[in-house]
C-alpha cells in the first residue's frame, strides 16, 4: 500500500474518533422547567399546561410571582411556603394566610380573620365626645374585651367625663362649670 493512501487514511480514522469523542462528551441541552417532565414547584402539577405557574413550554420556572401561594416565597410569615401553607387550597389560591389556625400572621388583621387575630379595637360615644352637659356612655372594644363607661358624678360638683379620642378611649375629672359659677353635678351631667 502506497504511503501516502495510508497516511490519509490514518488521518481519516483519528478525525472519525476525534469527532466522535467530541459529540460524545458534548453536554445534553438542559430542558426549560415547564417541559422537563418534572413538578419542580412542588405544587402537584407538572410542566405546560399543566402548571399554572408555566405560561408556554419555554418558561424557565413553575413558579409564578404575581399569585402568593405559587411564587417561592412564605407570604405570610408562618415558615411554610406556597402549596405546603395551609393558607394555600392550590397553586392558583393568592392568599396563603390561614384564618382559623390561631397564629395571626401576615395578611390577618382583626377586621378580616377575627378567629385568630381577635376584635378590633374600637370606641363609640354616645354624648358625641367631651360634653359636660349630656350623661353619655362610651362602650367598644379594648385589647379584645369589650367594654361600657358611663359619665358619673364624682362629686356633688366634678363629673367623671368618658370620651372617644379616634378608638381608644378616656376619662377625666372636671368641675362642672355653669357660665362663670361652679355648678352641680346631677345624674352625670353638670347643671
Amino acid at each position: 500500500m502506497d504511503k501516502r493512501i495510508l497516511l490519509i487514511m490514518t488521518l481519516f480514522v483519528i478525525a472519525v474518533i476525534a469527532i466522535g469523542m467530541t459529540t460524545a462528551s458534548a453536554k445534553p441541552r438542559a430542558k426549560k422547567a415547564c417541559m422537563d417532565g418534572s413538578d419542580n414547584d412542588g405544587d402537584g402539577y407538572t410542566d405546560y399546561p399543566a402548571d399554572p405557574g408555566c405560561s408556554s413550554r419555554n418558561d424557565d420556572s413553575e413558579l409564578n410571582p404575581a399569585v402568593e401561594c405559587d411564587d417561592g416565597d412564605d407570604n405570610d410569615g408562618d415558615g411554610d411556603t406556597d402549596y405546603n401553607d395551609g393558607g394555600c387550597t392550590g397553586p392558583t389560591d393568592n392568599d396563603e394566610t390561614d384564618c382559623g389556625d390561631s397564629v395571626c400572621e401576615g395578611g390577618e388583621v382583626c377586621d378580616v380573620c377575627v378567629a385568630d387575630c381577635g376584635l378590633c379595637d374600637s370606641c363609640s360615644d354616645t354624648d358625641g365626645g367631651f360634653n359636660e352637659y349630656v350623661q353619655g356612655t362610651v362602650y367598644g372594644i379594648d385589647e379584645g374585651q369589650n367594654y361600657t363607661h358611663t359619665d358619673y358624678c364624682a362629686s356633688g360638683t366634678n363629673l367623671m367625663e368618658y370620651y372617644c379620642i379616634g378608638i381608644q378611649w378616656l376619662n377625666w375629672e372636671t368641675e362642672c362649670m355653669v357660665g362663670n359659677q361652679t355648678g352641680t353635678c346631677v345624674n352625670g351631667a353638670c347643671v
